[in-house]
């Protein structure tokens, strides 16, 4: 899987590993590529860092890490810093069977978010709608399913799902978020859909707001969309962004109150 094609912006520049402190990483999760097991993200975590190699726990991807064939290309995805970014990198195996993940010169700072992003678990209806022929007498006919957020801001989410939504599909989407103001019914476009470990796709979604809807659709488009998605509007999106903004810092205290007191 060419990591840089699905979520790196062409105007992005790479950054020197030199800038970063990797060792900061130490306990944390993070996904592999590799042309070994194509379309796949392996996920394992960082055990041990030293300048820029990287040794991983092998037991990772339910073992699949540890059948990393020795001396191969491959990319890493982390956090650092809350900014998601890719490394190329080369596999090495030592003859203990350790893995360790030789990092490049070079960082792909992926998508660089406009909006604060919360890792939050929040129940979600979607059903996916045909805007181009979409037919408001057909509304209670569309197919709603479930299932929960990965991640939530306000320009988006990302959900678990148990196949592949292709872009650009829109679909109508019922999320709820009980501690924020949002919604009860947006509409969202599919930017793209990465495999998970368990047969799942984790599947990226933009929000469209009122502001953008006569960018995105002809007239006779909008005439037959419900009103109601397009109630999400700029100034929801930068409240909403404010008030996760001050959620995660409030959980950060209470978090780090809590270590204090133990």
């Amino acid at each position: 899987m060419a990591l840089s094609t699905q979520q790196t912006r062409p105007e992005e520049s790479h950054l020197d590993t030199t800038q970063f402190d990797f060792s900061q990483l130490v306990g944390h999760n993070l996904m592999l590529f590799s042309k070994q097991f194509p379309g796949r993200s392996l996920k394992s975590r960082v055990v041990l860092v030293s300048d820029r190699e990287i040794t991983i726990d092998r037991s990772g991807s339910s073992g699949l890490i540890d059948s990393l064939v020795n001396n191969q290309k491959v990319t890493i995805q982390v956090e650092y810093k809350g900014q998601q970014v890719a490394v190329p990198a080369t596999l090495r195996r030592n003859a203990t069977g350790a893995c360790k993940i030789i990092l490049g010169e070079k960082v792909v700072p992926l998508r660089r978010r406009r909006f604060t992003r919360v890792t939050m678990s929040c129940p979600v209806k979607l059903a996916a709608v045909p805007v181009a022929t979409f037919n408001p007498q057909k509304l209670a006919r569309l197919r709603w399913l479930e299932t929960v957020t990965i991640n939530v801001s306000p320009g988006g989410t990302l959900i678990d799902f148990t196949s592949r939504l292709e872009s650009p599909t829109y679909l109508f989407m019922n999320i709820s978020l009980k501690e924020f103001s949002f919604p009860s019914l947006v509409l969202g476009q599919v930017l793209y859909s990465l495999p998970g470990e368990t047969g799942h796709f984790h599947v990226g979604i933009e929000f469209i707001v009122r502001e953008m809807r006569q960018r995105r659709f002809p007239r006779i488009t909008l005439k037959r969309l419900p009103p109601e998605v397009f109630e999400y509007n700029e100034a929801q999106r930068h409240k909403l962004n404010n008030n996760l903004a001050a959620w995660m810092q409030k959980t950060s205290q209470s978090w780090e109150q809590g270590v204090n007191n133990d």
